[in-house]
């Protein structure tokens, strides 16, 4: 099953978005960086995995996104990495190219995620980028009123679509 699931993903890759291309054409340099989007999800525990909730595009408020944004770029920017906002997800700026190959977050909907995660020489390296941007996102404020206001968390951001322009 999982080779079936590999091999899918390589051919959905050639028609995943290039965030890079999309930012450039919301009229922004997007030279000098590598674009990854971000998209903010809810994983939900299983019995012995995560899988992805539906729906994968979460409702997020305006203050909410400023809010998230602000604590996201103060922790990462001095690690070379910048969260943006543009249209219904987080695009992020990397200054190092994260050697990873990345799926959509609609294959993974509903799914154990681990097939879905990203893979490549620096896949270990975004796993502990997430792990950390996970436990911000578990203290935040944002999401100690989303729970109040029985919505669901935002708790891990989707990574895909990772581009850059030469």
């Amino acid at each position: 099953m999982l080779g079936l699931i590999n091999l899918f993903k390589r051919l959905f890759l050639a028609k995943t978005p290039n965030a890079a291309l999309t930012w450039q054409q919301a009229g922004h340099d997007a030279k000098n960086a590598y674009w990854i989007f971000a998209v903010p999800v809810h994983l939900m525990l299983q019995r012995d995995t995560f899988s992805l909730s539906e729906p994968a595009l979460l409702a997020i408020l305006p203050h909410e996104i400023e809010a998230l944004s602000a604590s996201l770029n103060l922790h990462f920017n001095p690690h070379g990495r910048t969260f943006y906002w543009h249209q219904d997800k987080w695009l992020i700026s990397l200054k190092v190219d994260p050697k990873i190959t990345t799926t959509a977050p609609q294959l993974a909907v509903n799914k154990d995620i681990r097939a879905f995660l990203p893979t490549g020489e620096g896949a270990q390296n975004w796993a502990s980028f997430i792990n950390e941007v996970q436990m911000l996102l578990f203290e935040h404020p944002v999401n100690s009123k989303r729970e109040i206001e029985n919505k669901l968390l935002i708790n891990s951001l989707w990574c895909y679509g990772l581009g850059n322009i030469e």
